[in-house]
């Protein structure tokens, strides 16, 4: 699908959907215990449904409500020796359920091409060390065996997406376990969300310096939960506000553990101009400055954060982007690829990179790489664009907020599906 986004000033409010990490993670706990759950503040993009219909998959009684899940465990996973789960395109639904899905019957987990390209050498490792069998296809995974307690060590410059999956999963072995870091941990925060929800479901982890200490024969049980605003989705409405409009988002949590939370604080040093009201947050169209920005522990904002550095008065360099390499895309490329056409000199430098700002984005065709924060990116571009852009494969805002190019239009964007 082509979608083309005319220039123009975005004015109104919009409720941006529910955290898609918090989402994920809150999904896996209610499966896991004894009981019903009930999930508020739901939106159901590609990735979240790959995480429902796996637990579906398994056995567990999920059912969809307009905005809601119901969620009925039984404390344990049921398995035939025989499953396949569809993982699609979801990074997350593949890492946090590799431990949690272990098991001496055997299981296979399978998704798209792209996915199954992303790192999971950490795994492989642990696997080999514990003698469970990891079978690596180019279309899937077959893991059969069972992750013991003990002490696991993990460099600290991975996907904090490997912690999580073990948090999930060590507290229910028979005995106590604890993962090392050893350096620093990137995305950081991503786990501190882990443990926060996990500890909502009965689930306590304790951490001292750069270990965390995960007691066995813990219970999941179940509870009511309801999941925060995204704010790696709100960033985009907060660019689209500070290049050309008057945005103000509603519902968005203050005290937030969410990582990409950051970009509040960054709009603010770049000079934006960000306004708290009661529940909300208002963006205004403002003049910002170029800044050096450090993604390494919000690495999904870095396309939003570079549409932002095009449009700001002289450079702004994107420091430790190592991660964005390793996304849907090559994010790095990609966002320096879709900026060239647009107009802005860039320049990588390792896995930092440097943008010229200019006053305007040029009209142009660009590329989604069928990664959507690269679609969501391009679409905020055209606010302040000499002409419309069109993006190709735009259908990739699926796989986290289906109904984004409907929310821009409510901002008073003209939007052609082509």
């Amino acid at each position: 699908m082509k979608v083309k986004v005319y220039p123009g000033f975005a004015k109104g409010n919009v409720k941006t959907p529910p955290s898609k990490s918090i989402l994920h993670r809150a999904i896996i706990c209610a499966s896991l215990a004894d009981g019903k759950s009930v999930i508020k503040n739901v939106n159901f993009s590609e990735d979240i449904k790959a995480t429902i219909n796996a637990f579906k998959r398994l056995g567990v009684k999920i059912e969809k409500m307009d905005n809601a899940l119901s969620i009925t465990g039984n404390g344990s996973l049921p398995f035939f020796g025989d499953e396949n789960i569809d993982c699609k395109e979801s990074g997350s639904t593949l890492r946090f359920l590799i431990p949690i899905l272990c098991n001496t019957k055997g299981i296979t987990l399978s998704g798209k091409h792209s996915l199954l390209k992303r790192p999971l050498s950490i795994y492989e490792d642990i696997f080999s060390r514990e003698n469970i069998l990891f079978e690596k296809e180019e279309d899937s995974i077959y893991i059969k065996g069972e992750i013991k307690p003990g002490n696991y060590k993990i460099p600290g410059n991975v996907s904090s997406q490997f912690i999580s999956g073990l948090l999930f999963s060590l507290p229910l072995k028979d005995g106590d376990s604890k993962i090392e870091i050893i350096g620093d941990l990137e995305s950081k925060k991503y786990v501190d969300l882990t443990i926060d929800v996990l500890k909502n479901f009965n689930i306590n982890i304790n951490k001292k310096d750069n270990v965390y200490f995960i007691k066995g024969n813990q219970i999941y049980k179940p509870t009511n939960y309801s999941v925060e605003v995204d704010y790696s989705q709100l960033a985009f409405f907060a660019v689209a506000g500070i290049i050309n409009g008057d945005v103000k988002i509603s519902n968005a949590s203050k005290n937030t553990l969410q990582p990409d939370s950051a970009i509040i604080d960054i709009i603010k040093k770049m000079g934006g101009k960000v306004f708290k009201e009661r529940d909300s947050l208002r963006f205004v169209k403002s003049q910002t400055i170029g800044t050096k920005i450090d993604v390494s522990q919000c690495p999904d904002i870095g396309p939003i954060l570079s549409i932002l550095g095009g449009l700001s008065t002289g450079e702004t360099e994107i420091l430790n982007a190592n991660r964005l390499r390793i996304k849907e895309t090559d994010r790095l490329k990609a966002t320096t690829e879709i900026l060239s056409v647009l107009g802005v000199k860039t320049r990588i430098n390792g896995d930092n990179y440097n943008i010229q700002g200019i006053e305007n984005y040029n009209k142009a065709t660009v590329d989604s790489y069928n990664d959507h924060r690269m679609a969501m990116s391009s679409a905020v571009a055209a606010l302040r664009a000499d002409g419309p852009i069109i993006i190709e494969r735009a259908e990739a805002i699926n796989k986290s907020y289906p109904n984004f190019f409907e929310d821009l239009q409510s901002l008073g964007i003209k939007i052609e599906y082509m």
